[in-house]
Order: structure tokens, then sequence, then C-alpha cells
């Protein structure tokens, strides 16, 4: 599997904010967030924030997968 093209990519990350119920606005978090360590930025500080970082992070994890997906066996 090839990674998806800039705008594919985008409009399936939109896509998987919204199922978050995330604005779409933050696509620009997600990209950020794809290549850093974790450590730096996935905690929730319990401040019942809007939108929570666990649910940000969900969609990094989705997204991450579309540009790399786990190697299927043979």
């Amino acid at each position: 599997m090839t990674a998806p093209e800039p705008a594919d990519f985008e409009t399936a990350v939109c896509t998987m904010l919204r199922a978050e119920s995330v604005d779409p606005s933050y696509l620009a978090f997600v990209r950020r967030h794809l290549h850093e360590p974790d450590a730096t930025w996935r905690w929730c500080c319990g401040s019942n924030c809007d939108p929570c970082v666990e649910r940000l992070g969900r969609v990094v994890d989705r997204a991450r997968m579309l540009l790399d997906p786990p190697a299927t066996p043979q």
C-alpha cells in the first residue's frame, strides 16, 4: 500500500476528527503530532478540555496507520 495523496490524507483525517466529535480545524494539530514522540504531548490533565488530548490521540494513531499501515502476514 502506498501513502495517500496529501488531499486524500487531509480528507481522511477530517473524517477521523468528525468521528471523534472534534472540529476539522484540528487537522494542523494532527499533522504536527504525527511524528512527535507521544511522551512530549500525549497526556490528559483531567480538566475536561474540549477536545481532550485522548480524542486527538486516537485520531493521530489512526492517521499514523494510514501513513504507515502494519504489514499483513503472508
